[in-house]
């Protein structure tokens, strides 16, 4: 989803920008933008939580430029060689381990005596790997017991020092979102999603789509974990499961705010998306302080229900601070410092 509203995000900030400054100085903006975007995702993964995915954002973001100008048909294409590349790397993933699988079978199918040693690895490799296992939960130590120590940790184990600006096992798929999110926002469903003459029907067909294709991956790792995907179908459909499911939720939430909630006040709401990074970021300080050994230490204490409690508790207090702080500024604080760094070589009147 975050990465859908990021490509509207894409297009809503050059058409504003458009309207400001001519030119090179569009594109001077933006970069500007992204480079601090960066920036605040490096400080974020090393200082605060190292499963920061700003940094990976405004390198995706940098990638978008080329299609600013590209015509709707050229970035249906895109996205579908997009698509084609994780799809493409399923099919050797399951290749690779149908022909791991018939090696492991025909050597299994020997005694011990008789197989080589190289027909013993690959017998103990795949059954080391596909072998039903037992989990049980212990009483290990939150991580993080000091604050310096989850620094040292990431800074060793973080990837941005070592040349790495993003995810790659998620490069291809988050452009493709992206190129969804302009897409649709090209297509004015964002104003009045009624331009979709089947829209309701589309939107509850993607939701379904992906909650199911969900369901069963979950499902699979959960219980079937030692089970191998060695169909091709499985790890095709096994690609892009969120990346269906945030497209149908947004659809959904689009056309439930504009049919019945769009008269209603709900200032409280959109408080919290005109502060979304400043909300990102706060909510990882509140969950180290929380689950951090440097906090109150309460990692894996608590079940799935129990950790409702601090959710929707965690989400009152951001609703509420977020409250409090629109009465006083415009933007969240992050948001105002993103603001200044990106428009502050400009004249007052051009920013």
């Amino acid at each position: 989803m975050f990465a859908l509203l990021f490509g509207v995000g894409f297009n809503l900030f050059l058409d504003r920008a458009q309207r400001k400054v001519d030119g090179l100085r569009v594109l001077d903006l933006y970069a500007r933008r992204i480079f601090w975007l960066f920036i605040f995702g490096v400080i974020h993964a090393y200082f605060i939580w190292d499963g920061d995915i700003l940094f990976h954002y405004a390198i995706c973001g940098l990638l978008l430029l080329p299609f600013r100008s590209m015509k709707g048909r050229s970035i249906v294409i895109s996205i579908f060689i997009l698509a084609a590349i994780p799809l493409f790397k399923s099919y050797e993933n399951v290749s690779s381990r149908q022909q791991s699988f018939e090696s492991y079978r025909v050597a299994v199918e020997k005694s011990e005596k008789e197989r080589s040693s190289e027909e013993q690895r690959k017998v103990t490799n795949w059954e080391n790997r596909y072998s039903e296992k037992m989990f049980e939960y212990t009483d290990e130590e939150a991580p993080k017991q000091s604050y310096w120590q989850g620094v040292k940790h990431s800074l060793k184990e973080g990837q941005v020092f070592d040349g790495l600006f993003y995810y790659d096992s998620i490069l291809f798929s988050s452009l493709m979102v992206m190129l969804i999110g302009v897409l649709l926002f090209r297509s004015g469903i964002f104003s009045d999603y009624k331009v979709w003459d089947y829209y309701w029907f589309i939107a509850i067909g993607v939701l379904l789509f992906g909650l199911i294709i969900n369901a069963y991956r979950f499902y699979h790792w959960t219980f079937l974990d030692h089970e191998p995907i060695l169909e091709f179908w499985q790890g095709w459909i096994f690609s892009f499961p969120k990346e269906m499911l945030g497209i149908g939720y947004v659809l959904i939430l689009n056309g439930i705010y504009q049919k019945y909630l769009k008269s209603r006040k709900l200032g409280w709401l959109t408080g919290v998306g005109r502060t979304a990074l400043s909300n990102y970021i706060f909510q990882s300080i509140v969950l180290g302080l929380l689950f951090y050994g440097y906090g109150l230490g309460w990692h894996n204490q608590f079940s799935r229900i129990e950790l409702l409690v601090p959710v929707v508790g965690i989400w009152i207090l951001q609703i509420l601070l977020t409250q409090i702080w629109l009465r006083y500024y415009k933007q969240g604080p992050l948001e105002i410092l993103w603001r200044i760094l990106t428009y502050g070589f400009l004249k007052k009147e051009d920013a």
